[in-house]
């Protein structure tokens, strides 16, 4: 977390703040270059990767002098979290439809992590003190809002549908296509503990889903199961059926 909070928000919200021309010579960088390259970084090789010694080498620069445009990694991170959520393509929130409303929510907060899977891990760090953030939560407030719910029902559903695309992200991130030679040595070896005796409904349910799916586990299908099981609560909780 930024120590100086002030001085993060101003950074943050630099663009809408009216400066005097500064004197002397032109800058060699400017906080959108620094933000812009400590993205490509973090998309790169993740958040760990991202550090001002780091950007300094990328950029072909010394690391005491990116200090005068950014004060440490933490506002670093705030300010490129806030970059990438103001930058991202969303989709139709004035559908007619409620459902396909909160659908298309889902799909760009999933997008945004799947590109940005860094994003997931400084969380805790970037509190939402950003245009960008600010503006993406407006917009997808906008989006539930007209179901009537209370106020804390609709924070809670669109924290719902955020936090499961975000995970999803993660798995779909991480799944990787089966092994044929893996199993072939896996399955004879697996076979004498995990019987249908011992362990009946692994066994028939397990059997069933990986013939289904084609694999142990399918993170497309659980995105796809799990979200409209989510928006099967929402409309639970309220009896509009189109808006």
């Amino acid at each position: 977390m930024p120590e100086d909070i002030p001085g993060l928000i101003a950074l943050l919200w630099r663009h809408e703040r009216t400066t005097s021309p500064r004197r002397g010579p032109k800058p060699r960088f400017t906080v959108d270059s620094l933000v812009a390259a400590a993205i490509e970084l973090a998309d790169a090789q993740g958040a760990d990767a991202v550090s001002m010694r780091a950007l300094a080498s990328a950029l072909g620069s010394s690391t005491m002098s990116l200090y005068s445009y950014v004060p440490d990694k933490s506002t670093l991170l705030a300010l490129m979290a806030d970059q990438v959520t103001a930058s991202m393509r969303h989709g139709d929130y004035d559908h007619p439809h409620w459902r396909a409303r909160l659908d298309s929510l889902a799909h760009d907060n999933l997008d945004l992590h799947l590109a940005h899977p860094w994003l997931s891990a400084i969380r805790a760090e970037t509190p939402p003190l950003g245009p960008g953030i600010i503006g993406k939560y407006e917009r997808e407030l906008a989006a539930i809002a007209p179901l009537g719910l209370s106020p804390v029902d609709t924070d809670a559903s669109l924290s719902l549908i955020i936090g499961f695309s975000r995970s999803s992200a993660v798995d779909l991130a991480a799944a990787v296509a089966p092994d044929p030679e893996w199993w072939q040595v896996a399955g004879p070896a697996l076979a004498e503990h995990v019987t249908p005796q011992r362990f009946p409904l692994a066994d028939a349910i397990g059997s069933a889903a990986g013939a289904e799916h084609n694999a142990a586990y399918d993170a497309r299908h659980a995105w796809r199961f799990g979200l409209d099981r989510i928006l099967d609560g929402i409309e639970s909780m309220t009896d509009a059926e189109n808006v």
